[in-house]
Order: structure tokens, then sequence, then C-alpha cells
């Protein structure tokens, strides 16, 4: 009840001048105190409470929901357990308290767990001792209700080089031919189809499938298929040594317009 009544007191409190606003390459920001010392690198941002009392760190993740996150979170192994219940901070974040036993007392990580409608999203983590608890908790809080999302450049570029266009994979050899044609809608919607054939002293063979779905651009440049039976397929990008080829996983497919 505490946490839901300082989260009430805060949602309606203004971002203040004196905050300043970090950001990070997968396509957020947020805004955190000007007097709070802040450092970044490749992995994320740090920001230090000025009597260094507690720190919040601020990282980005690939997850589509809470769901997933939390069966790949794993607090036993990192010496945390959970305490309390794991809290709704809107339709699609959450927030949830860990303690840690160390030689001078109980760690406190408070973690929120908010997504982007772009696919991924944040982690924001205040770390501190009991003591400090309650305020770290509060800065975490202001940051995540300050969070705005945007799609990085990068991941906006290949959108729009993938809309609308039919992806085309050919490969033939030893006795095997291999075709896939994936239709990416300017909708968002995806529709695939997979042939495969073989021909040995055995005997042929010869085995058809797809799918489709809805698709989308991950933050770090990933192209994602949400199949409607549930299944995902996800698959790192990269430009091909043509300008009609791109790079799935590595495999080269031919880029034409539907």
């Amino acid at each position: 009840m505490k946490y839901i009544l300082l989260a009430a007191l805060l949602t309606c409190a203004p971002v203040c001048a004196q905050d300043q606003r970090v950001s990070h390459p997968a396509g957020f920001s947020t805004s955190v105190p000007a007097s709070f010392q802040v450092s970044q690198d490749a992995s994320g941002t740090v920001a230090v409470e000025p009597n260094r009392k507690y720190m919040v760190v601020i990282k980005n993740h690939s997850y589509n929901n809470f769901e997933s996150f939390a069966q790949q979170a794993n607090l036993e192994k990192d010496g945390f357990t959970l305490v309390g219940d794991v809290r709704t901070v809107n339709a699609t974040d959450r927030s949830f308290r860990a303690a840690k036993q160390t030689p001078t007392g109980y760690l406190l990580a408070d973690t929120f767990v908010c997504f982007s409608p772009n696919g991924g999203g944040s982690l924001i983590v205040a770390l501190s001792d009991e003591k400090n608890a309650d305020a770290a908790y509060l800065s975490a809080y202001q940051m995540a209700h300050n969070l705005q999302y945007t799609q990085p450049q990068k991941d906006r570029l290949w959108t729009s080089a993938l809309s609308g266009k039919h992806l085309l994979y050919l490969y033939t050899g030893n006795g095997y031919s291999e075709r896939k044609d994936l239709y990416l809608g300017n909708d968002g919607r995806f529709a695939q189809r997979n042939d495969a054939s073989s021909a040995s002293m055995n005997g042929s063979g010869f085995v058809a499938g797809g799918g489709d779905g809805s698709w989308q651009i991950m933050p770090g440049g990933q192209l994602m298929l949400q199949f409607n039976n549930g299944n995902v397929g996800t698959y790192s990008l990269a430009p091909g040594k043509a300008g009609n080829e791109v790079l799935l996983n590595g495999r080269r497919f031919f880029v034409m317009n539907q």
C-alpha cells in the first residue's frame, strides 16, 4: 500500500526544470535530477545520488512483455530474493523489489520493467541499502514515469527499406534445393512460404510450409516475425553486397517489390 500511495503522489509530478535528459541508443530517454552524477557506456546509464547513498541503473531489453522477461529472470542466480508481489505500473510495465544479504546488511533492488511501442524497452533498477530504499524507489519511479520512446534512426531505415517488399532466398547444391518467400506488408503483416526438395540414389522428397503474422524491426536492427500460431522468429539484418540484397542471419535474400 505504501508504494501505491507514493506512486500516486508522483503520477502528476512535473519534470523538474533542473533535470537532465539522458538518452539510450536503443531509442528511449528519461529525466535524471541534475544533481546526480551520470556516467554512460555501451551497457547503459548509471545515475548516482549526490551523497552516494544509492544509484539507479538504466539499460535496454529486448523482451516483448513482462511474462517473457519473468521466464528469463533468475534472481537466485545473483543471490537475490523477491520481496512482496510484482506491482503493476500501467497496462504493460511492472516493478518489483528484490533483496540480497551482504556482510554490511541487505542490498535492495527496485526494478521497473518498461516496454516500448517499438518493441523491447528499458530496465530501471534502483540499488540501495534498507535505510535509503524508499528514496531510491521514488527516483527510479520518476525516471520510469518520464520515459519517452522513439524508434532509433537505424531501425527506422530498416523499416522503410523492407516495408512492402518481397524477400526471396534461393539455394541449390548437392542434390538439395530450397526456396523461401517472405512478403513484408506495409501494414506490419507478413506471409511466408518455404519449399525444399532433395534428390539422391535412395529417392527424392519435397517439403512445403510457411505461415503468416506480424513483423517489426526490433532495437538493434533485428527483424522479428510473430507468427499467428505463437512462434517467433528473429533475424539479424545486414546490407548485402548488391543494392537489391539483404542478409538475414547471414543468408542472402533478394529484395523485390511485391
